[in-house]
């Protein structure tokens, strides 16, 4: 099998050339999108099998100041809503909706901020773990070989961010339609189009960070079908197996050769049938040594992946939790309540609930997938363990020190070691939901 290795340094550390990796498929789509949007400060080079990337200042600078420009705008939008004719204001008309707005605006505004401003430490780390992670599966590729899903994940992205922008549209268009009906303030009406720009500038951050997740799990799983293999042939070479099938053979063979009436047959062919010999266990251990190596590689890649992107994992989920009590709150405000109401369309803001849950859903679900792949890898070296004998020294030791790294180099997702992100923190915050709207709702 013909493998092509990509370069992974552009120069030596000593000439202070930066470090370059290659990336293909939906992780360059989300990366392009997110250079456009300011929060990747990179730029690409095209070569031979995908794209060549590198830490870029100029597109640092271009993000800041697109960040800041956007929190700028969205910020004076807000505020000439709330201070400047307020009776004539189509969001801030109330004081719990004023409250909602600027925290709203805020947290948005927070998350690509944050992004941006962290975008050059980021992308420097990526760079690292990319090049380890493509180290990675071209090494799992010489034992087995993985069905790719590069298509599911492409789809899955441009959905998601395809109905994002649908979404940020129609309420956008909604909302000026209503304002040019009522007579309202449609200068003022209009900038929060830097609002909704930084709604879809939010989305691409999650989108590359979910993909990312994507990818670990990926090679995650790869390595523990290469343990599965492995343990089938432990199993099959295990003296169990061999008792069950000379027990087996021996059975068919006497029951179809000899007649059971002949006794003294029966005694003189018994000791005509052993056990076959089976191969010797002896590249095993490189392979166990070798998996749990990589294995502890992908350990050090959820590190860097934790480092780079706990700050702005932290800011997004804050503002998915603020996001997903404001918007049932609009939907039951705005059917029982008509005095409190933005009179926006409960539909709309109902589509907007099931984006900001599926948006959870892109950030929790590949981080939970990979810890269960990790339980996995512990179980599958506990059955070899299991299936070991004594006999085999070399594999039984290789299998303790792989069980020891899983031990001892636990490792989760877990944004600024505050909480793991898992099916867990779902329900800790629909039941936080909960609480929150019953709150609000008797303001």
């Amino acid at each position: 099998m013909k493998i092509k290795v990509f370069p992974t340094y552009q120069g030596s550390m000593k000439s202070g050339r930066q470090k370059e990796c290659v990336v293909t498929g939906t992780l360059c789509l989300m990366l392009r999108m997110s250079q456009l949007a300011g929060v990747a400060p990179i730029r690409f080079r095209r070569m031979h099998g995908g794209w060549c990337i590198r830490v870029s200042r100029l597109a640092n600078f271009y993000g800041k100041s697109l960040s800041f420009m956007l929190w700028l705008l969205s910020t004076t939008t807000i505020a000439i809503d709330i201070l400047i004719e307020p009776e004539r204001s189509y969001r801030t008309r109330t004081n719990s909706t004023r409250i909602v707005w600027v925290a709203d605006v805020g947290t948005v505004g927070l998350v690509v901020c944050t992004a941006a401003f962290t975008g050059f430490s980021r992308m420097k780390c990526l760079m690292v773990y990319l090049l380890k992670l493509q180290e990675i599966n071209l090494k799992l590729s010489l034992y087995h070989d993985e069905p790719s899903n590069e298509s599911a994940r492409k789809l899955i992205a441009v959905s998601s961010m395809i109905f994002t922008c649908s979404t940020i549209l129609l309420d956008f268009s909604i909302f000026i339609y209503q304002v040019a009906t009522d007579h309202g303030k449609l200068f003022t009406s209009c900038m929060y189009i830097f609002y909704n720009i930084s709604t879809a500038v939010q989305q691409v951050i999650l989108l590359t960070f979910s993909e990312t997740a994507t990818a670990v799990c990926t090679s995650l799983l790869s390595l523990n079908n290469c343990l599965k293999n492995l343990l089938e042939q432990i199993v099959h070479d295990s003296p169990e197996a061999r008792n069950s099938v000379l027990n087996q053979d021996c059975r068919i063979d006497i029951y179809n050769t000899i007649s059971s009436k002949s006794i003294n047959s029966v005694v003189d062919t018994m000791a005509t049938y052993r056990a076959q010999p089976r191969p010797a266990l002896h590249p095993l251990p490189i392979m166990i040594r070798r998996l749990g190596l990589l294995y502890c590689s992908l350990c050090d890649v959820v590190r860097h992946v934790n480092d780079s992107y706990g700050t702005v994992l932290v800011a997004m989920l804050l503002c998915l939790l603020l996001h997903l009590v404001i918007t049932p709150y609009h939907v039951i405000t705005n059917i029982f309540n008509k005095s409190r109401s933005d009179r926006s369309s409960p539909t709309l803001q109902l589509n907007w609930v099931v984006l900001h849950f599926i948006n959870l859903l892109l950030i929790v679900e590949p981080c939970h997938r990979t810890h269960e792949e990790m339980r996995r890898t512990r179980h599958l070296i506990s059955q070899m363990l299991r299936h070991t004998t004594t006999d085999n020294n070399g594999l039984l030791s290789e299998l303790q020190i792989f069980y020891q790294h899983l031990s001892l180099n636990e490792v989760s997702y877990a944004p600024l070691k505050m909480f793991p992100l898992d099916r867990t923190l779902i329900v800790t915050i629909l039941g936080s939901i909960t609480t929150y709207l019953v709150v609000v709702v008797q303001l």
